[in-house]
């Protein structure tokens, strides 16, 4: 069974990092395209033509990943996305607890985008953390069509250098492909200086590709997980879990002497480098490592959630919905309807002998544990779910028709769905 399925705990379940548009394997920085009435103008169209009989790829503003959208927290984003695409296609807002009418899911919260034609999504993060943007369409985000989005705390985190690192495939569908892109270069450099801490922003950008990463030499502390603060823990063994679509905010202390360079690796029995730390001349080498890190600004997420209360709903693969094959239909009825403001408790089986991954549109939940109703001291919006069934919670405040998505890990095929109605 594939990694992700068996490092969920606290100690071993880890995200995502990611870099400051325009440095370090990304794209030279463009001019942002700005409309009139003061839109920022985001074009999905076609990238460079690949190897022979592969399709070409795809880009946002010709770049993959697409440039990093960054703003603070309760800021307003106006991105009007132009599809210069031969299909039609949406943007959906990974982790973001926005409006359902800007969720991007196509004939259940907007009509798709058809090709030449434009779709204006606007909305205020009410969090604060590591997001990304990304292509509805599954095929669509392996060709090329994922990027960043940042959402800074309205005070500067206590960090000398903020990096972002966006992991890909090179156009590859089911996690398929012999190497990692970071940031759409093969093994690039990432520059740092001895004494420094630096925040990294991992963001795994693949439709169904899981990674294990690890810093050798260094042991990062877990600051966020799916964008959310979590009580800060040092990476066991320095190894981060990386589920498709997840997300984890680390502080490295940079502890090296200059000149040195230390790998990220990725794999557990066969590692191979997909970047480097390089330590630049100068800095401090500290003797003794910085204190241990205070937690990130929280979010407002829920303070309790009551499980006593809670609707109890089962989602089981293979019966007819995610995992069978069957595709989502909009026009079903909802797995369930709940009012708003009331807690949902969602038992997920999966006898299928294949992990899968679950995405919860519009919200943030909790992991409960196996033998009682507590549950892990972090929030996450995306799931690798294996053979033993797993519990979450979460209270449904978000009024609107929101989606509950899964694929099969690092396999071809096409996603499944279901959708909820909070009212």
């Amino acid at each position: 069974m594939p990694f992700l399925a068996r490092m969920l705990s606290r100690r071993r379940f880890l995200a995502g990092t990611g870099v400051a548009f325009g440095s370090l394997g990304l794209p030279a920085i463009l001019r942002a395209e700005v409309a009139s009435d003061g839109f920022r103008i985001l074009r999905a169209g076609q990238g460079a033509t690949r190897g022979e009989g592969q399709p070409p790829s795809w880009r946002y503003d010709g770049t993959a990943p697409g440039r990093t959208l960054r703003l603070k927290r309760g800021e307003e984003l106006r991105i009007r996305l132009v599809n210069e695409l031969p299909e039609p296609t949406t943007i959906h807002w990974h982790g973001v607890r926005l409006p359902n009418a800007m969720d991007g899911v196509p004939h259940l919260t907007q009509p798709p985008v058809a090709p030449g034609a434009s779709f204006d999504y606007v909305f205020r993060p009410p969090d604060a953390g590591t997001f990304w943007y990304h292509a509805y369409a599954s095929g669509q985000v392996d060709r090329g069509l994922h990027g960043a989005l940042i959402v800074d705390e309205a005070s500067p985190v206590k960090v000398d250098t903020d990096v972002v690192l966006v992991f890909g495939m090179p156009g590859a569908s089911g996690g398929t492909a012999p190497f990692v892109l970071v940031n759409g270069s093969v093994r690039p450099d990432i520059p740092v200086k001895a004494g420094e801490r630096a925040r990294l922003r991992l963001i795994n950008a693949t439709s169904a590709r899981g990674f294990s990463l690890r810093i050798e030499r260094h042991s990062p502390w877990v600051m966020a997980i799916d964008g959310q603060p979590a009580e800060p823990f040092v990476a066991r063994d320095g190894r981060i879990a990386l589920g498709p679509g997840s997300r984890v905010d680390l502080f490295v202390d940079a502890m090296q002497s200059p000149g040195t360079s230390t790998s990220i690796l990725a794999g557990l029995r066969d590692e191979q480098p997909v970047a480097r730390l390089v330590y630049e001349s100068g800095g401090d080498t500290r003797a003794t490592p910085r204190s241990d890190p205070p937690p990130l600004p929280s979010n407002p997420l829920p303070a309790r959630i009551d499980l006593k209360s809670s609707l109890k709903v089962e989602l089981t693969f293979g019966d007819g919905r995610p995992g069978d094959g069957k595709p989502f239909d909009p026009a079903g009825p909802p797995l369930f309807s709940v009012r708003r403001g009331r807690a949902v408790t969602l038992g997920v089986r999966n006898p299928t002998g294949h992990p899968r991954v679950v995405h919860l549109h519009g919200h943030h939940f909790r992991l409960l544990d196996r033998l009682d109703d507590g549950w892990k001291p972090y929030w996450l919006d995306t799931l690798v779910v294996g053979e033993q069934i797993e519990r979450i919670a979460f209270v449904a405040d978000n009024p609107g028709k929101w989606l509950i998505r899964c694929r099969r890990l690092e396999a071809a095929g096409p996603d499944t769905a279901v959708w909820f109605a909070v009212s």
